[in-house]
């Protein structure tokens, strides 16, 4: 027996599998890690993509937004920028009491003063004003109307800032193709109604538009842009991050030609080619904070999907510390059927309740295990199997099927699996 493991929280859980079994590990390949990021990312403001150089556009007397994503993504790694961006502000004339920074929470909830200092880090937290981004707050600023019909409101902070840079970090995404960029500001910033007219348009979209990697003729991913566009941001710094949490690209510039660039650095990286799938898949997260709730952990389960058989069984390895995530995406649950739950969502869409139907959608003709930290009620509310070992899981596979192939993702948030087309 071979004697394995994946991430799993700030450890990992080991499993074992038979010498005969047939297995492929699907990882990111293997870009060298930017060694000076500092060094670097002062490059990038000198030489941007599609704008002008960085210090042309920030000037002594403005006041400057810079957003940030929130705690779901300590693995951007803001705390590390953050400190070169804000120094060179200051080092154009723009002082620390001049610039805040608003975490672009979208709907979700407020952040504690310990994740602040998570997010940007001691240094940051004690020089510069933050605001969590509040999608229901009063004074959300008008931009106008979408050509697919999205009111757009923006947090009123962002609004009102003579600049506006938005920051984060650029990954596949199940919905909108590509994390990052413009998705700082729409869902990022935006208001409640903006959030849910944006998303609905995924249960609208005709299929082959919505889906990890797609951006052309992706409606919401194309909205997100006409609503970015609104708004105008100045300034762009996103980075791609590999799975030991190293910078393997870091882009700067116009809010769109940059992010691009990005896109194709997270295509070269995590874009993984295999010949066939597999019996079984077992994936993780990447241990944490990727793993931190299952809602989370539901871009690993989509793209697990990809790399199983019809039929077939994902293990999903998730330790779930801060648990299910909101109770709004447990609440879908209540649904019988996947058809009642499309039904509902068409009628009323929300973001949670979307991430609810593709976990179930995946669940049609697959079954998930997942190993985690939850209550068993909670795993079994979801429609997945609940097990306290990967070796329990491989145990009940094994009960119903001879397992003769098994894919292991480490690091399944990230790495998107594409059948190779074989050639004639």
């Amino acid at each position: 027996m071979l004697n394995l493991s994946v991430p799993y929280g700030k450890s990992e859980k080991h499993f074992n599998l038979p010498e005969e079994v047939e297995i492929n590990y699907i990882n990111a390949n293997p870009l060298m890690p930017i060694k000076d990021f500092k060094k670097y990312i002062l490059h990038k403001l000198e030489h941007p993509k599609g704008s002008k150089p960085f210090k042309e556009i920030f000037k002594k007397g403005e006041k400057v937004a810079i957003v940030v994503s929130d705690v779901t993504r300590l693995w951007v790694r803001s705390y590390d920028f953050l400190p070169v961006l804000i120094d060179e502000l200051n080092r154009l004339g723009i002082p620390d009491e001049d610039i805040s920074i608003v975490m672009s929470t979208g709907d979700h909830r407020e952040q504690s003063k310990e994740e602040h200092r998570l997010i940007v880090g001691e240094e940051i937290l004690e020089r510069i004003k933050i605001f969590d981004h509040d999608c229901f707050a009063d004074d959300l600023a008008f931009l106008g109307i979408t050509s697919r019909g999205v009111n757009v409101y923006l947090n009123g902070r962002v609004h009102e800032a003579d600049r506006v840079i938005i920051t984060g970090g650029i990954c596949y995404h199940l919905l909108a193709g590509f994390g990052g960029g413009r998705k700082s500001l729409a869902p990022g910033v935006s208001g409640y109604k903006t959030i849910q007219e944006n998303h609905g348009l995924a249960i609208k979209a005709e299929p082959g538009q919505i889906g990890t990697g797609i951006l052309d003729g992706n409606p919401v991913a194309e909205d997100m842009d006409e609503a970015a566009a609104m708004a105008g941001p100045d300034f762009l710094l996103n980075v791609v991050v590999n799975e030991k949490k190293e910078f393997i690209g870091i882009v700067a510039g116009h809010w769109r030609d940059a992010h691009l660039e990005g896109t194709k650095i997270v295509e070269e990286a995590f874009g993984i080619p295999i010949a066939q799938k597999a019996d079984v898949v077992i994936a993780s997260s990447g241990g944490y904070p990727k793993d931190m709730q299952l809602y989370q952990s539901i871009k690993t389960l989509d793209n697990a999907y990809y790399a199983v058989k019809n039929g077939g069984n994902i293990i999903l390895v998730s330790e779930c510390y801060d648990g299910p995530g909101p109770e709004s995406y447990l609440s879908w649950f209540k649904y019988n059927s996947y058809e009642t739950m499309a039904k509902a969502l068409y009628e009323g869409f929300t973001m949670p309740g979307f991430v609810a139907l593709r976990t179930a959608e995946i669940m049609l003709n697959k079954t998930v295990y997942l190993v985690s930290s939850l209550e068993r009620e909670v795993v079994e509310e979801v429609g997945m199997i609940p097990v306290d070992s990967i070796d329990e899981a491989l145990e009940i596979i094994n009960e119903k099927q001879q397992i003769e192939s098994v894919h292991i993702m480490p690091h399944g948030s990230i790495t998107y699996p594409i059948i190779k087309i074989q050639k004639s």
